[in-house]
């Protein structure tokens, strides 16, 4: 909860999704710690907290390295009034509940393509994937800022793989599209494409996972997306109403001349498959 480092620059609000649909100050990062350093409470700030996607970019360009996201997953426990940090059992496999509710068609090819980079397991099947396990205080949040807490909490909630960017930052786990991108080998992915990168994943782990995707434009010459145009914008903000899914999709692809979009989030295959127009895959749709 380090919101007191805050020096209000503003440059989270640059590429902040809340704001860019809300126009509010008070939806972003530095909206909210100025109103935790004027002292008030996660109770005066639920519409700021529930409109946050946790995208991860305010984290990624703070030059004071507030823990923004953490703050907010703080600050949202604090109104649930949850406090047990029992994580739930681990879990082979976490499709995502997007995946599992609106693409259900997509898993058989998932599972083809995990089994064949050796990974065997069941995907979660009911109940949430684990992001509001970690927001109501029934697991913790992992990766690099995580600091003691998996010494503190050894049974956290933790999946050998994730399918879906959103709940990635809740498990200790691989993620689905950067497994595949390192097998390049099982794919066939024929130019002109459209790739677009999950924006928490790279926010995120930059360090990691941007040589990862970099590699996969290098290879096959794709037009690529990895953090800047964020579709999720007008698809995952609960508080701030999504304004125009086609309108964004619109957008990205203005100056784009590729003729098929493959994605490794649900999300994004859903909001392209109706509204670009063009062939649109998930990447385990490529398998050879």
């Amino acid at each position: 909860m380090n919101y007191g480092d805050c020096l209000g620059c503003g440059l989270c609000m640059i590429g902040c999704p809340a704001y860019e649909e809300a126009g509010s100050e008070a939806h972003t990062a530095k909206g909210r710690n100025r109103m935790l350093q004027a002292g008030l409470k996660a109770v005066d700030m639920r519409e700021a907290l529930d409109a946050c996607t946790l995208c991860g970019y305010c984290d990624a360009v703070c030059p004071t390295h507030v823990r923004n996201v953490e703050i907010t997953l703080a600050l949202r426990r604090e109104l649930q009034g949850a406090s047990s940090l029992s994580a739930p059992a681990a879990r082979p496999l976490v499709l995502g509940c997007t995946l599992r509710e609106k693409a259900p068609r997509l898993i058989p090819s998932i599972l083809d393509f995990l089994k064949r980079v050796g990974f065997v397991g069941e995907p979660e099947s009911a109940g949430c994937c684990g992001a509001k396990d970690v927001e109501a205080g029934r697991a913790l949040p992992c990766g690099p800022r995580a600091g003691d807490a998996e010494a503190r909490f050894p049974d956290r909630a933790k999946a050998r793989v994730v399918c879906d960017p959103v709940c990635f930052d809740q498990y200790d786990a691989d993620f689905l599209g950067a497994l595949a991108v390192e097998s390049l080998q099982l794919f066939e992915l024929k130019p002109p494409f459209y790739y677009f990168a999950p924006h928490r994943l790279i926010n995120g782990r930059h360090d990691e996972y941007y040589p990862i995707y970099h590699g996969l434009r290098e290879k096959t010459g794709c037009e690529m997306n990895l953090d800047l145009n964020r579709l999720a914008r007008s698809i995952t903000a609960s508080a701030v109403n999504p304004k125009d899914v086609a309108g964004a999709v619109k957008r990205l692809l203005a100056h784009s001349k590729a003729e098929r979009i493959i994605t490794c989030s649900p999300a994004e295959y859903l909001a392209f498959k109706e509204h670009s127009g063009r062939e649109t895959l998930f990447i385990t749709e490529c398998l050879r």
